[in-house]
């Protein structure tokens, strides 16, 4: 170190240099040997130095020891603190400064705030508000942010606007917080007529603001509008630094239904963080493209970023939708390894994942070792329950989740309702649905009279379900009339169908599902000139029948099945089908040629109902999964009634299970029987 004959400014010259706790010491002991130690300008400046060497303790010490002490010297001690995570300390320092009648400024009372809302003593942050308006600093820009975002975190929006108002001139700070308040509160309206404001008073968009944006957008499905934010933020080179906004624009994409732009988009952000990834893979599964969902996520784990409670429930989701159950359970045992805490939310994923995978007692065991059970928990286990046709085990659940005095709410009778319909539980399904709103004041929605329109429609009270919906207190929706057109298709009820068809085809008029369904009834009807004027009026409006579509889990890979890949199949498929079909026929099967649909020859239906995706399905499945292992089948419409028979046949000859999930339930298919009882 230099000789004690140094000055002041040398010694002051030599701060930026030690930047270590050894250096610093020095420059300390320098300051005393020249008595600087008790100038407040040095003094400050030595404890913001102990800050930055992360040593509050001797900041204090050096604090403490100053005979006089002016703003600076507190507001160097308050920042200190604050940046330092010690949030308690600025509230200690702040009741001394009152003790000493310290006066604080804008930048003092910003760190108090700051430290308030960090340790959520909003009480305390209220009387330091009240402080600043007998200072009148309220309006002062320092102020008004920090207590802006302590009333947004208290969820006081009211708070946040009466603070917003006050500001003479709000900053783009002030206006992306007040956003904020109205995005969490779902003010989506409120969110752009603010933005609308901004641009009247030439306000620059910042970054808290355009995330804010983009959000409101997804949340109403306003593609046009966000891509519109999406340009304003290129122009304004904020997607460059603000992982958040690229994070929200690929969320608003997905969710205005651009799922392909938002995957494009997603994988062009040089820097993705657990929100990133666990928005993209949440997206997918949403939309139903599970396969795309488990691709990302393995893409995140190579990554080596650790997944959050959000991208496990997404994750699960698209597992279940796959009926990917070995893929399911290497998730749910990465999640013990990695120690992830399983609450309620995650445990309840894990309870609806296995039972759509197909093993509900897998999902039961979960429920079972859960901590703590919310009303979701018991409404996914009995609904999990009712999809494979438990119904007995699904009201002896509803009765226990009663007993443990646990209100059931309105998910639960749809998953009671549910269990009582694939079982044809008529009139149980009648008992809890009065019960529903008799006893727990629950007004019934379209889900529920769907749930009961299917019940009575598919045990033949046809008439009783047109009763049932014009007895509706509300509107009723497509899955109402959706569920009634079904019933009409199963007993065969071609005047009604048309009727039921036209309220189809005015509350979806871009829908295919209702034109398919008429069509499918002529056919069955055999009124084949019907059939293609049905067909004609889709092309006209070109809507585009869904196809079926199986999947096949086999060495945690999923494999993908439709019509269409026939001609593209290993030889091996089709042979082993051949020879299945002929010691099918031996054991007395007789291919059901109703469910081609088409005016052909027999010939020629039987080769199509070899083509259908789930036989495909079970083809491959044996040829590649290992003796006596079950087959788990997903499609993602209802399980053709020939396939159904043909699968009891091929349990029987295979000795294996079969476990086919469609769009409605689940069939567990053992020894030439079906757990649906061939009630379906």
């Amino acid at each position: 170190m230099p000789p004690t004959s140094v000055s002041p400014k040398y010694l002051n010259s030599i701060f930026p240099s030690c930047d270590s706790l050894r250096l610093l010491h020095q420059l300390h002991a320098q300051l005393l040997l020249h008595g600087l130690h008790l100038s407040t300008f040095f003094a400050s400046r030595l404890a913001h130095s102990y800050f930055d060497c992360c040593s509050p303790s001797y900041a204090r010490k050096v604090f403490d020891r100053m005979p006089h002490r002016n703003p600076h010297a507190w507001n160097t001690m308050l920042s200190g603190y604050y940046k330092s995570q010690k949030l308690s300390d600025v509230l200690e320092l702040y009741n001394i400064s009152h003790a000493h009648n310290h006066r604080p400024d804008s930048f003092a009372l910003a760190f108090v705030l700051r430290a308030c809302t960090g340790l959520s003593l909003h009480e305390l942050g209220s009387s330091v508000h009240s402080q600043a308006v007998r200072l009148g600093l309220e309006s002062n820009e320092f102020v008004s942010i920090p207590l802006m975002d302590m009333y947004l975190e208290l969820g006081s929006l009211e708070d946040v606007e009466r603070v917003f108002d006050q500001v003479f001139v709000a900053n783009s700070a002030a206006w992306g917080l007040l956003m904020k308040g109205y995005l969490r509160e779902s003010k989506d309206a409120n969110v752009f007529d603010a933005f609308m404001r901004m641009k009247e008073l030439r306000v620059r968009l910042d970054p808290c603001a355009a995330v804010c944006l983009a959000q409101a957008c997804g949340n109403i499905c306003a593609a046009r509008e966000g891509q519109a934010i999406h340009g304003f933020c290129i122009k304004l080179n904020f997607l460059d630094y603000s992982i958040y906004l690229q994070t929200s624009l690929v969320d608003m994409y997905g969710k205005s239904g651009f799922v392909d732009f938002a995957y494009r988009l997603f994988y062009q952000m040089p820097f993705k963080d657990v929100v990133s990834w666990s928005s993209m893979v949440s997206r997918l599964a949403q939309c139903g493209r599970g396969y795309e969902a488990l691709r990302v996520f393995r893409d995140m784990l190579q990554e080596s970023t650790m997944p959050n409670e959000v991208t496990f429930a997404s994750v699960l989701l698209a597992c279940s939708q796959l009926g990917a159950l070995l893929q399911g359970k290497s998730v749910h045992g990465y999640m013990v390894r990695k120690n992830v805490e399983l609450d309620v939310v995650t445990n309840t994923a894990l309870v609806d994942m296995y039972a759509k995978c197909g093993t509900p007692s897998l999902a039961y065991s979960v429920f079972n070792l859960m901590p703590k059970k919310n009303v979701f928990s018991w409404s996914a286990m009995i609904g999990g329950f009712g999809m494979h046709g438990m119904c007995s085990r699904a009201l002896f659940l509803f009765d226990k989740m009663k007993s443990e005095n646990l209100k059931p709410n309105s998910v639960t009778f749809v998953s009671v309702l549910s269990a009582c319909s694939h079982s044809g539980r008529v009139n149980e399904g009648r008992h809890y649905f009065e019960s529903m709103t008799k006893d727990y004041n629950i007004r019934p929605t379209n889900e529920h009279y769907s749930c009961m329109v299917d019940l009575l429609g598919r045990a033949g009270l046809i008439q009783e379900a047109q009763s049932l919906i014009k007895e509706m207190q509300v509107e009723p929706s497509s899955s109402v009339w959706g569920a009634l057109l079904s019933a009409c298709r199963l007993h065969k009820q071609v005047e009604l169908a048309e009727q039921v068809a036209k309220k189809l085809f005015v509350l979806e008029p871009d829908q295919p599902g209702a034109h398919v369904l008429l069509s499918n009834i002529y056919a069955a009807a055999e009124m084949w000139e019907m059939v293609k004027k049905t067909r004609e009026v889709m092309n006209k409006r070109r809507l585009r029948k869904t196809f079926g579509f199986s999947t096949i889990e086999v060495d945690k890979r999923v494999y993908i099945f439709n019509v269409m890949d026939k001609r593209k199949l290993d030889t091996k498929i089709l042979e082993l089908w051949c020879v299945l079909s002929s010691r099918m026929k031996e054991l007395g099967y007789v291919p059901d040629l109703s469910f081609t649909l088409h005016d052909i020859d027999n010939e020629a239906k039987e080769e199509m109902l070899c083509g259908h995706s789930e036989k495909l399905a079970m083809a491959f499945g044996l040829l590649r999964s290992k003796e006596g292992m079950p087959l788990r089948i997903t499609k993602n419409l209802r399980v053709c009634g020939d396939c159904h028979t043909a699968s009891k046949f091929i349990s029987l000859i295979t000795k294996r299970e079969l476990i086919m999930r469609d769009s409605r339930r689940f069939h567990h298919v053992k020894d030439g029987l079906c757990s649906c009882g061939d009630y379906w």
